[in-house]
């Protein structure tokens, strides 16, 4: 029977999310017929013994290299074969009709190319999940100052910090822990641009979506835990790098050929200020734990 809805897992040493990201899906599985599809980045640990065993149906496409996010996304999006495709995170529980209620979202807005869920802490805590497509300030400014510009509780910014997300509405773009994509969206739009190696690809991707006349919705009543950076967590300096070579290469494309030079400055010095900043963290770290 040929699946209504595909769910699409990118793993990268994920062994300790995985199989209780897994088990989630197998345990509330969405009423019409699925598939998962899970693409591996070179994992070293037991994330596909893991996975195996908690998904025996799983179809796993295993890549001798870490190819980046994009890429891995893309080769799941290639292999599906659901009308609809859920991008999911491996370190994302999924509650009962999660998934049943992202369908029924899209259905209901037929030209949403993406729907994503309300996503929350193991606590509880709402995690702010969507936002506008950023402006270059804000990405350089970046999130705490927006905080302190009084930014949040206010339904504008590139995240919508302390709005109560609790009404159902179009938006800029998501969170992309986990979210639904319209295959027919898909096809007319592209996949994601494997350029992006990790990080920034989802800004890119919706701002296709937008420009294609296509929508981005985000509703309540699919609800997701996030454990949250499990994977960042691993390369933290790689991740701070990737991230600003993609902020880099998004506002480049919206930025005269002269002032380029200026921009990539600017955000070379950035990088270079997270990084000691984590050297640093590190350090502090290392002496308390030495002391202890």
């Amino acid at each position: 029977m040929t699946p209504a809805v595909s769910i699409v897992i990118v793993t990268w040493n994920s062994e300790s999310t995985i199989e209780e990201c897994l088990s989630s899906i197998v345990q509330n599985p969405p009423s019409e017929p699925y598939e998962v599809i899970l693409i591996d980045n070179d994992s070293r640990d037991r994330t596909l013994e893991l996975a195996k065993l908690a998904c025996p149906d799983l179809t796993v496409i295993r890549n001798a290299s870490n190819r980046g996010l994009a890429a891995a996304n893309n080769q799941g999006l290639g292999s599906a074969l659901g009308e609809f495709v859920v991008i999911s995170n491996p370190d994302v529980i999924y509650q009962p009709s999660t998934i049943d209620e992202l369908i029924n979202a899209a259905r209901r807005h037929p030209r949403a190319a993406f729907v994503i869920p309300q996503v929350r802490y193991r606590d509880g805590q709402i995690q702010t999940s969507v936002g506008d497509l950023p402006s270059l300030r804000e990405a350089l400014l970046g999130r705490w100052a927006g905080r302190r510009m009084g930014r949040n509780n206010a339904r504008s910014g590139f995240w919508w910090d302390g709005w109560p997300h609790d009404e159902e509405l179009m938006v800029g773009r998501g969170l992309e822990c986990s979210y639904l994509v319209r295959a027919q969206a898909v096809h007319e739009v592209g996949p994601q641009n494997e350029k992006y190696v990790l990080d920034w690809e989802g800004p890119e991707w919706s701002r296709r979506v937008h420009d294609a006349g296509w929508e981005i919705w985000f509703t309540p009543s699919a609800v997701a835990i996030h454990v949250g950076g499990v994977s960042i967590k691993q390369a933290l300096p790689r991740w701070i790098v990737s991230s600003h070579r993609g902020m880099y290469m998004y506002f480049a494309e919206r930025t005269p050929r002269p002032a380029r030079p200026l921009l990539a400055l600017v955000l070379a010095v950035r990088v270079a200020v997270k990084l000691v900043g984590l050297l640093r963290h590190e350090r502090v770290y290392a002496a308390g734990y030495e002391a202890r």
